[in-house]
């Protein structure tokens, strides 16, 4: 049977680079945030870019269209909790036929770089405490804690975390998946203008972070970093 991997992020924490690796390896049909269909629209507050309105716009309906897919394919989607938080935490069935992963990233980093694309941000929409929320009930429903990246350590070391991610999912490392073109991969075009900085890349990289000052001069950023803080830190206790 073709497996499943599930990535589950919060904005701003590099998932899209760590995505862009599963694209360029070719054995998994790659799905980018099709949870965020249900979520927003084209007139959605949120900046968007080239809608795709073929897509499902309901849980049930991106659900079985993943379904769908892995029967033909290898399927890795990458998305946000927060985007179908209340359907996912009842869908065991749906978390337990697949390989859920988990990646996380400083709450600093991840809110001054998500107010700089949306400063309109909601306090749902940072987030780490949705993330969080679905790791528990994947720790619950798997009996073991799921697998944790923080998103620093693949900045860093990206081919030792791509290596060990390879290994847990017992799949083959390809060292060729780890470069690419610099290009818009078709997946990101909805979101286009929230990836930049992937799009011009060529690998990954340890790019610069967003700087702290920024948050400490933004009463509600930083009550956004207080808010959200306690549950980057309960996940990171488990990054591998």
């Amino acid at each position: 049977m073709n497996r499943m991997v599930g990535l589950w992020a919060h904005p701003r924490s590099r998932s899209t680079v760590l995505e862009r690796v599963f694209i360029e390896r070719g054995d998994f049909e790659v799905f980018h945030e099709p949870f965020a269909h249900m979520a927003f629209s084209e007139d959605s507050a949120i900046p968007s870019d080239e809608w795709d309105h073929s897509f499902p716009t309901t849980y049930q309906g991106i659900r079985q269209h993943l379904l769908k897919a892995q029967e033909r394919a290898n399927v890795f989607h990458k998305d946000m909790c927060y985007h179908c938080l209340d359907d996912l935490k009842v869908d065991s069935d749906f978390l337990a036929r697949q390989h859920n992963i988990f990646i996380i990233r400083e709450p600093a980093s991840s809110i001054v770089s998500h107010h700089r694309v949306h400063p309109g941000m909601p306090l749902q929409a940072i987030g780490h405490k949705a993330l969080y929320e679905i790791f528990c009930v994947v720790t619950k429903l798997s009996g073991r804690m799921p697998y944790v990246i923080n998103a620093d350590d693949l900045a860093a070391e990206p081919e030792r975390v791509i290596r060990k991610l390879c290994d847990y999912l017992q799949i083959e490392f390809l060292p060729q998946a780890m470069t690419w073109k610099r290009e818009c991969p078709p997946q990101w075009k909805t979101w286009r203008s929230w990836h930049v900085a992937a799009e011009k890349s060529e690998r990954i990289v340890l790019s610069d972070t967003p700087q702290r000052h920024e948050l400490d001069l933004s009463p509600t950023l930083k009550a956004l970093y207080e808010y959200h803080r306690p549950f980057y830190e309960r996940m990171n206790e488990f990054c591998q």
